[in-house]
């Protein structure tokens, strides 16, 4: 049985709220809507989110049976179902933005997440990042801009995820046609917000110029190596197991060696000097070999901390299935992206609903998020 959860929802309302009024008052985003502010359309969209709703529809005839509820949003007249889709659809996100970047440094300040680690895993994990990209499938009927050539209507979203923290960082949003280096290779590296990260990627941001670029930016870099991929073996190093280390759970590191890598005889690539190539075995007997930038691990963490890019798989699956990324908030690519930034804005609150009150025993994260928003609206009413 689930215990009452109001109480939380009143907490993590009045810690989100004034964060939500600052970010709306410094975008200035009820500029032009002074009926429907923007406050209450993130909550709306939140809990439309975070309660698993099927459609807008229903979610504007649940939320509109609840006076208490929309006059604590100010919204003393409720609005029109064709309000509601049609701000979903047009609003501007700068707001939301603000909104999620100062969640996101209130949540890396807070030391349960530093807590959580030890001091050996705390070395490997702390400023690492998995980047990763996920395809929104669309209509191309009814979202004509997302037909590129003959790739299938849709969108992909770019996105990293803070592997101590879980905490999820949105990137950008692509087109089908967009490939993963490409997209990577567009970002701008400059600023505190990338330099001294390490990146966990796959091979569909593999590239020996897009590696030499994030190491002048001061990026390390962690890959499985492309089987076509030249090198020549400088230098081999002795291997350690890990201590306890098991055949049955564990993978074998079987070499850790320094490595120049790519060809100068290819133009269009680079040649990395002092790149580390570490081959290992997992438990199936199925042989992998990863290359990267950090020297100051042990070869095993690193093969570790590569298995830990599946963190952001999971948090894609999380974010589509659970929290209905899947079914946008409308045709086009605004509503698109606001359903994206509203999905990130859930999952920040459901990692700031983990500090406030763990779920309870024998309940799921997912089971005690639904409960939570079950009773935000009354929550909210009761938080006036």
């Amino acid at each position: 049985m689930i215990p009452d959860s109001a109480p939380f929802g009143r907490r993590l309302f009045r810690q989100v709220q004034p964060l939500i009024e600052d970010a709306t008052h410094e975008h200035k985003a009820d500029r032009y809507r002074k009926k429907f502010r923007a406050t209450s359309h993130i909550w709306l969209m939140a809990m439309h989110l975070a309660t698993g709703s099927g459609s807008l529809r229903q979610t504007h005839t649940r939320f509109g049976a609840q006076p208490h509820l929309r006059r604590r949003l100010c919204l003393p007249e409720w609005i029109s179902l064709s309000q509601l889709a049609r701000s979903s659809t047009s609003r501007s996100p700068e707001a939301l933005l603000s909104l999620i970047t100062s969640l996101t440094a209130q949540l890396r300040d807070a030391p349960l997440f530093v807590s959580r680690c030890t001091d050996q895993e705390w070395k490997a994990l702390n400023k690492v990042r998995a980047i990763d990209s996920t395809f929104l499938a669309l209509s191309g009927k009814l979202s004509a801009w997302s037909v590129h050539g003959r790739h299938k209507a849709g969108a992909r979203v770019q996105c990293s995820l803070d592997i101590a923290s879980r905490i999820p960082q949105v990137l950008c949003l692509t087109t089908a046609s967009t490939n993963d280096h490409t997209a990577l290779w567009e970002q701008d590296l400059t600023g505190e917000e990338w330099e001294g990260w390490t990146l966990i990627v796959d091979l569909g941001y593999y590239g020996h110029k897009q590696f030499e670029r994030l190491l002048c930016h001061g990026v390390d870099f962690l890959s499985k190596l492309h089987a076509q991929a030249a090198y020549r073996v400088v230098q081999g190093v002795a291997v350690r197991q890990k201590q306890g280390w098991t055949p049955t759970k564990d993978d074998e590191v079987l070499s850790d060696e320094v490595i120049v890598l790519g060809s100068p005889n290819n133009r269009q690539g680079a040649v990395l000097e002092g790149v580390r190539l570490i081959t290992s075995r997992n438990p199936h007997g199925e042989e992998c070999r990863f290359i990267t930038s950090r020297h100051d691990l042990a070869a095993w963490e690193v093969v570790e901390l590569y298995r830990r890019r599946w963190d952001i798989e999971l948090f894609f699956r999380w974010l589509k299935r659970q929290l209905g990324a899947v079914r946008p908030l409308g045709y086009t690519k605004e509503a698109l992206w606001l359903t994206v930034l509203a999905a990130a804005l859930v999952a920040l609150l459901w990692l700031l609903l983990d500090i406030l009150q763990p779920p309870p025993p024998g309940i799921s994260r997912v089971a005690w998020l639904r409960a939570v928003a079950d009773t935000l609206p009354t929550a909210i009413f009761l938080s006036g």
